[in-house]
């Protein structure tokens, strides 16, 4: 994976502020990359993240999927693979390398999760992968909306405290993939937290409501009004 201009993935900077490097998030993502998966009948043998992290999204896939036979993490952050290598097996393994720069290798299944809005150029990035997997799940999140745009300090907050550096809506995200030899095969929205956890006050109770409303009404719209969605998609 290309790095970032201010190397905080390398540097340890994102690991001081992620010290967990978002573990808790690997259950529901597994969980809808097992959806998208089974809907499409996409029944991978191998699996490699690019921008693996702490490596529980792999180790949450075969506890779900043990017909997966070999699982292989990526990272250039030598902090993420030291708490990966912890969970490696004979089944998964993890590398303190940028995958892109490897030649000779293909999989059934690349997972992309969080990672291209971390990438300089994400373009080159993405066509870089597009020869390495017969599949892929890419978790992108949508920065950008009409409350970001009116309320920019939020996108700053992101860059800083997780070093997004791009922001998407669906259709960036969309054109960007098409314009690099990706086809979608399958895709849905994902939820932030604030939609999901319990509210811990009337303020953010108030909002989950409406967010949550807005969403049933018109995922479309609630995504470009409030922002906050990513997607997870399944391309080839």
């Amino acid at each position: 994976m290309k790095q970032s201009s201010n190397d905080m993935y390398v540097s340890g900077e994102y690991f001081k502020n992620n010290p967990d490097w978002d573990v808790a998030d690997a259950k529901w993502k597994v969980d809808v990359i097992l959806e998208l998966l089974k809907k499409n009948n996409v029944k991978p043998k191998e699996v490699i993240e690019v921008g693996c992290g702490a490596g529980e999204n792999l180790v949450e896939l075969l506890k779900r999927d043990n017909s997966i036979e070999k699982l292989t993490g990526y990272d250039i952050s030598p902090q993420a693979i030291e708490l990966a290598a912890k969970k490696a097996t004979d089944t998964i393994s993890f590398y303190n390398e940028d995958l892109t720069t490897k030649e000779n290798i293909h999989t059934n299944l690349m997972l992309v999760i969080d990672v291209v809005e971390h990438v300089d150029d994400y373009y080159g990035f993405l066509r870089e992968l597009k020869t390495k997997s017969d599949c892929f799940v890419f978790h992108i999140p949508l920065d950008l909306s009409g409350r970001t745009v009116m309320k920019p300090h939020v996108m700053l907050q992101q860059r800083q405290s997780v070093g997004h550096i791009h922001y998407y809506t669906k259709e960036i995200i969309e054109w960007a993939l098409k314009d690099t030899g990706y086809e979608i095969v399958d895709w849905v929205y994902t939820k932030p937290v604030v939609d999901i956890a319990p509210a811990d006050s009337f303020k953010r109770f108030v909002k989950k409501t409406l967010r949550n409303i807005s969403f049933a009404i018109n995922k479309d719209w609630s995504a470009k009004k409030w922002g906050n969605y990513s997607m997870m998609i399944l391309a080839k």
